[in-house]
């Protein structure tokens, strides 16, 4: 006979289920699936140990800004325990975006596993300190290099482009304060350029500034996190950009050594030509220039043109990406990078009375136009327009004659860097099997 006073099995399982959901409420017991999960720190810290989320913060409070709403909020030391209660890819998800680490897309958690990877591409101490990046001096250690790295995507082997870059937007000629404050919408442009290009199987051809190659988006993408989140550009906050542009997302360019019949571009800054390099410009956007059935001649005046239609006196530098079967045709006449620079310069000239209505008679006087011109009395003398310090020429993209003309920022100029490999780069590249 039964008990009537006995559980049944199935009775018992209900009253255990009920009695872990009130302690599960009541905080007891965690939820089925709960857990902890480490975390490392993207945030810049500056050399007196401020982290600079918080002056960051402080400057929201002055200005009366609520986003990102958990602003400074977390504990301030390199790695953190995050609760998950279920997901813990949209869980952190959500916790790096609302505290400002993010660009608003997905990103990979930083753990302390996925970090150790990442600094298999760096031979670096990950406490050595690259540089110290404006315009709240966070100090770009190389693990918080990797920390970013690993958000955005990245292969240990794209660690040492990555480096490079970070050393080149952090010299002064680059300007990267004024960048990464200014109201333009002006973003650091990479180019890479030398054996590194083929060797880790960046887009040099067609679509290379487009979408659909993880090496090209994620290291772009991983230098403009390092930049947000170690050097402090926050959009609305020291990010003043009246309009933006989406190459703060991703803006990579690679050049196509295949079909440059010239020097590699890195030479006109200075570095050897075997070398593998970096160099970082900060873009105002792009225009594109169509060379179809053009001359040598019509084509550079193309370009002429275009620049002369520019709304600045003075433009430090500018990138003209020449497509493959463009430079081609302009190799094949006898075209090299100096004597299309010279045409250009002497074709992109207008009359001096033009120049003095549109920048010296309104507000643009004082944006680059050199002393000598207020000088000038013949309305007839032609002067250049703009006036431009480095004019770089690259041959990027795949078949076709559709060429783009880079104007960059006003202030800063085009920096390029020697990209170092470490001594396991071979193993690096073995084992990126999916590149």
């Amino acid at each position: 006979m039964n008990d009537p006073c006995a559980f049944s099995p199935s009775l018992a399982r209900a009253f255990v289920s009920a009695l872990t959901l009130v302690l599960v409420v009541l905080g007891s017991v965690p939820p089925a699936g709960a857990r902890t999960v480490t975390v490392l720190n993207p945030a810049g810290i500056r050399a007196d140990g401020a982290f600079v989320d918080q002056l960051l913060k402080e400057a929201m409070a002055n200005s009366g800004l609520k986003k990102p709403r958990l602003a400074a909020d977390f504990p301030r030391q390199r790695a953190e325990e995050v609760e998950i209660t279920a997901d813990e890819l949209s869980e952190i998800n959500e916790l790096f975006y609302h505290r400002g680490w993010t660009d608003g897309l997905p990103i990979v958690p930083p753990t302390p596993e996925r970090v150790a990877w990442m600094l298999a591409g760096a031979d670096i101490s990950p406490d050595f300190v690259i540089a110290s990046l404006d315009p709240m001096g966070g100090q770009a250690n190389i693990e918080k290099i990797a920390v970013n790295a690993v958000m955005a995507g990245c292969q240990p082997a794209y660690m040492p482009i990555l480096i490079a870059a970070v050393e080149a937007v952090s010299e002064p000629e680059f300007d990267l304060r004024g960048v990464s404050t200014t109201t333009n919408p002006d973003t650091p442009l990479l180019l890479v350029s030398g054996p590194v290009v083929t060797e880790l199987g960046l887009n040099c051809g067609t679509n290379t500034f487009g979408r659909g190659w993880r090496a090209n988006a994620a290291i772009s993408r991983a230098l403009h996190l390092i930049l947000q989140n170690v050097g402090g550009g926050w959009p609305g906050v020291t990010d003043m950009s009246t309009l933006g542009q989406p190459g703060e997302f991703v803006m990579l360019l690679a050049e196509n050594a295949a079909a440059n019949p010239w020097q590699p571009v890195h030479m006109a800054l200075g570095l050897p030509q075997a070398a593998s390099a970096v160099t970082v410009m900060a873009a105002e956007g792009y225009l594109g220039v169509l060379g179809i059935g053009q001359s040598c001649e019509g084509y550079l005046k193309l370009i002429a043109s275009a620049l002369k239609g520019q709304d600045r006196p003075y433009r430090s530098s500018v990138l003209l990406v020449v497509a493959q079967d463009t430079a081609g045709m302009l190799a094949r006449a006898g075209w090299t990078k100096e004597k299309i620079e010279q045409f250009i310069r002497e074709a992109a000239k207008v009359p001096f009375g033009e120049f003095k209505e549109q920048f010296i008679d309104t507000n643009m006087a004082q944006r680059g136009v050199p002393a000598w011109a207020f000088k000038i009395s013949d309305p007839a003398q032609l002067v250049s327009k703009p006036f431009i310090d480095q004019l770089l020429i690259v041959v990027a993209g795949g078949t076709g004659e559709k060429s783009l003309l880079v104007p960059g920022w006003t202030a800063g100029h085009a920096v390029s860097r020697e990209i170092r490999l470490p001594s396991n780069w071979r193993e690096l590249l073995a084992a990126d099997r999916y590149q």
